[in-house]
């Protein structure tokens, strides 16, 4: 079953954490024991680290920079990675500029500053979501 060996791959371990939270006898369990909000929260920072391996896997093409406005803590540590949210300017492939707003996972390693160019990249899933690559050099 592989209850005590550590997963090699960490989307398996991912999708584990996920099936535990939301799935079977140990999501009812969870649903009995744990609060809704704090549920919530889980599933957020479930999401986040899904869409940071996405991200740096390659599997997700930049197809935007931006440039950083704000950034602030939400106080959330995902692998004593912090939770961030960024406000961009975003320029996308066509030339188009727009602000938008970010909830993130960063390396606590890159914490992006204010007036850094990260890179950006579309949600598979969806389209007019962006997804937070990296910071870009030069």
């Amino acid at each position: 079953m592989g209850w005590f060996g550590k997963s090699k791959d960490p989307q398996a371990a991912l999708e584990k954490a996920d099936k535990m939270m939301n799935k079977g006898l140990t999501g009812l369990f969870m649903k009995g024991t744990v609060s809704k909000e704090h549920r919530e929260l889980i599933n957020q920072s479930l999401d986040s680290a899904k869409q940071a391996q996405l991200a740096a896997s390659g599997a997700v093409p930049h197809a935007a920079t931006g440039i950083v406005v704000t950034v602030t803590d939400t106080g959330k540590l995902i692998n004593f990675d912090p939770v961030v949210t960024l406000v961009l300017d975003v320029t996308d492939e066509g030339g188009n500029t727009a602000r938008q707003s970010l909830e993130t996972l960063v390396s606590k390693i890159q914490i992006p500053r204010q007036g850094d160019r990260v890179a950006l990249g579309r949600h598979p899933a969806n389209p007019s979501e962006w997804l937070y690559m990296g910071l870009l050099t030069v």
